[in-house]
């Protein structure tokens, strides 16, 4: 870590940085070194390279210190930030919300594709599990005419996923609910057209085999059931009786558990659906057409 009783320029302190990191096990070193470094100046990643012989205050020494102790102990960079990118819009996280993942890009264009279906028409979509509302808001502020929907048990994630809406200039389509849905209530007194969720599906034997930089940061009641990793999907295409309006779920899978749910979808004879594979061949968006 960079000793606090030293002069620091930008491209020495980044140099330090880096080798710190990669002794600690910090994948892409240089590039976790400016993005911290460029969140302690205010400023964006290119900028760092046009001031390099910039000397830091001690203020900046500090805090930039603190960041790197943090992210050294694998606190996860988009925490220590404050935002990250999905869709290629911005995003603020915190500890309250799963980090977007590149995957869910995937679920997320999936339903894009039903757009020449619902032409001259505004469906209605439900985001079950809204987490930061990275589904809810891109999908609000890329399908024009869309009304959506958004819930998630904590009341913590709806106020990171309001506050999204607000950044993106979506909040007005997006009505957001703290609910349960293993409770009986229906979220609405309308008729939903599109579910979509990327649920909670690390069972209770997978967490513990997850890196800890996820293990032990992001929230555990957004990754696992702590059962088999299944009970929210079924539980999401139990509510379709109470929607029968709904035409097409489409749901985020893990990879690991496609079979299991694959069976069960076909034992509930839900209708027709099939699998979409993300860039790596594995099957990570579930389309199921009621």
């Amino acid at each position: 870590m960079p000793p606090q009783n030293q002069t620091w320029t930008i491209l020495a302190i980044l140099n330090t940085t880096s080798d710190y990191f990669s002794k600690h096990a910090i994948e892409n070193p240089r590039l976790n070194a400016e993005r911290l470094l460029a969140h302690t100046l205010k400023c964006d990643r290119l900028n760092l390279y046009l001031q390099f012989d910039r000397i830091l205050d001690s203020r900046e020494l500090a805090y930039f210190r603190n960041l790197v102790k943090r992210r050294a102990e694998h606190e996860p960079l988009q925490y220590l930030t404050g935002e990250t990118e999905f869709m290629g819009l911005q995003f603020i996280v915190n500890s309250s919300v799963l980090i977007p993942r590149p995957e869910t890009e995937l679920l997320v264009e999936s339903v894009l594709e039903l757009k020449p279906e619902y032409q001259g028409k505004n469906p209605l979509l439900w985001d079950i599990g809204t987490g930061s509302g990275c589904i809810a808001v891109s999908l609000a502020q890329l399908w024009a005419g869309l009304q959506v929907f958004a819930s998630d048990i904590s009341i913590e994630a709806i106020h990171v996923a309001k506050e999204n809406a607000s950044i993106n200039n979506v909040r007005d389509i997006i009505t957001f609910y703290e609910h349960d849905i293993f409770r009986n209530e229906k979220i609405a007194q309308k008729d939903i057209d599109i579910i979509v969720s990327n649920p909670p599906y690390i069972s209770g034997r997978e967490i513990t085999n997850l890196p800890a930089e996820i293990r032990e940061h992001e929230p555990e009641i957004a990754l696992t059931d702590n059962k088999d990793g299944l009970e929210f999907y079924r539980r999401i295409l139990e509510l379709v009786d109470q929607y029968p309006t709904c035409r097409y779920i489409l749901l985020e899978m893990s990879g690991t558990q496609t079979r299991y749910l694959l069976d069960l979808v076909a034992d509930l004879h839900c209708g027709k659906y099939s699998t979409i594979k993300d860039l790596n061949g594995f099957e990570r968006v579930l389309k199921i057409e009621l």
